[in-house]
């Protein structure tokens, strides 16, 4: 009897731990669900980031011809003048001399933007009394970067953005293109031109503009698939391949609404993770859990 209980004890151990080891041994693989998007072609615009200030289209600085002191402004800041008109008058400065006030007189129609001297300040012919600008219109000049240059042509569509009007698009053109790349800064200027018949566009005002210089085919994903390597200039993506996440770092290209380019990394058709990327690694099992969205 005691050999038959001692039998029955090893066989409750044996079974008992037998049992335990073999669940402790079953793990379940994760799968971890994700929505994608597929790598496809798309016609993109090629779009050029600019910033500059804006000018009248004709935006002249007038001189004194003579030295002497400055009697009065005919003509303040703000106030419309026509070409030939008198905008001050100067008392010349010639000891033991006595002369008519000298008149000086605007180039050109448009506004006076901007004015230089008090009453009774002295001028010369070298220091600038006043401005006039033509407001009808503004312009911006940017300087286009040589690489550029060649998709850069007359008539392109600019969309300018002003601080001042947050909320509001001004629609200019490229009015003026340089022959001549300056060999010192590899660029060449542009200029473009912008309707103003409200004149809320001044002389001065910091402009940033986005000029669309024409378009081209390039591979494209949504933008939610990109993510940046923290403190570099590395952006990858996560991909599906064999039911696996696999990294794949990115060489970016043009960006346009929510769709960026992409230059090197992935190929048309690859199926690219939109959701859960912050806890993918390279080889864990996914599954795709969205109808396919185009990229």
């Amino acid at each position: 009897m005691k050999n038959i209980s001692s039998i029955l004890s090893i066989l409750v151990i044996f079974v008992f731990f037998g049992c335990g080891n073999k669940n402790e041994s079953v793990k379940e693989e994760v799968v971890i669900p994700v929505e994608v998007a597929i790598v496809k072609r798309a016609q993109l615009n090629n779009i050029l980031q600019f910033v500059g200030n804006i000018e009248g289209k004709d935006q002249v600085q007038i001189y004194s011809k003579v030295t002497g002191k400055l009697i009065e402004y005919k003509i303040r800041e703000r106030g419309d003048v026509k070409k030939k008109d008198i905008v001050a008058l100067i008392d010349r400065d010639i000891t033991g001399s006595k002369f008519e006030p000298a008149p000086v007189q605007a180039p050109i129609s448009g506004v006076v933007v901007k004015t230089y001297f008090d009453q009774g300040d002295s001028v010369n012919s070298q220091m600038p009394i006043a401005v006039i600008a033509n407001m009808d219109e503004a312009k911006i000049k940017i300087e286009i970067p040589e690489v550029d240059y060649p998709i850069v042509k007359l008539g392109q569509r600019a969309e300018i953005v002003i601080d001042a009007y947050a909320n509001k698009k001004f629609i200019g053109k490229i009015s003026k293109l340089s022959a001549l790349i300056d060999s010192n800064t590899r660029t060449a200027t542009a200029e473009i031109s912008i309707k103003n018949n409200k004149h809320m566009l001044i002389p001065g005002m910091y402009a940033r503009v986005k000029l669309f210089a024409g378009g081209h085919s390039g591979l494209v994903v949504p933008r939610d698939a990109i993510l940046k390597l923290p403190g570099t200039g590395v952006y990858y993506c996560f991909m599906v391949e064999e039911n696996k996440a696999k990294k794949v770092v990115l060489q970016l290209g043009a960006a346009e609404k929510n769709l960026q380019e992409i230059k090197q990394g992935l190929k048309k058709g690859d199926a690219v993770i939109l959701s859960g990327q912050g806890i993918l690694k390279t080889g864990i099992k996914v599954e795709i859990k969205n109808n396919i969205k185009e990229g």
